[in-house]
């Protein structure tokens, strides 16, 4: 075994990992130099740590990093379900309301009636698609961000399209019940 050298405060600033290790165990450590090494005492408790060289302090620094690893790897997982079931939950509220749009629709035998809930599910999905695809509330960052824009535009002047054609059968209707 080799003679190690001895460890001082100044050495461990001059060493950016160890240093960052270092300065996380203060957190809850006073430090001493004592005899060639450092002396880390708890500061609730008299719990002591006795470092000698750089490498512990390197390999406390190498194992608080894993320990990042993983929790971020276990957040992210987390955020992945969190995002399907925010997505299932709003695929199921909108079947909800659909199958109520519909349960409706049957009871209101006539024809002025279903018309208003049809336009109620027009405007319910529009919404929808606005919200989701709006540039406003599109989530994401470059590339990402530009297809979603795009991808508005182009749903964005079909649902136009759609509202125009609607209003000229809506004011076409509207002449020809005033006219009879």
């Amino acid at each position: 075994m080799g003679a190690r050298m001895a460890l001082s405060l100044r050495d461990v600033q001059r060493d950016p990992i160890a240093n960052r290790a270092l300065n996380e165990l203060m957190h809850h450590h006073t430090v001493a130099e004592e005899k060639g090494r450092l002396v880390l005492t708890k500061t609730t408790g008299d719990m002591k740590l006795f470092l000698y060289d750089l490498d512990d302090l390197h390999q406390l620094d190498f194992v608080r990093n894993q320990q990042m690893v993983r929790e971020i790897e276990r957040l992210r997982v987390r955020s992945t379900r969190i995002d399907q079931q925010r997505e299932s939950w709003k695929v199921r509220a909108l079947m909800a309301e659909a199958q109520l749009l519909e349960a409706t629709t049957t009871k209101t035998n006539n024809n002025r009636g279903s018309q208003k809930v049809s336009d109620l599910r027009y405007v319910s999905l529009k919404r929808y698609l606005a919200k989701r695809f709006h540039p406003d509330y599109a989530p994401g960052q470059g590339i990402e961000k530009i297809d979603r824009n795009e991808i508005f535009k182009e749903i964005w002047n079909e649902i136009e399209r759609l509202d125009q054609g609607v209003s000229a059968t809506r004011f076409a209707t509207t002449q020809s019940s005033t006219a009879a």
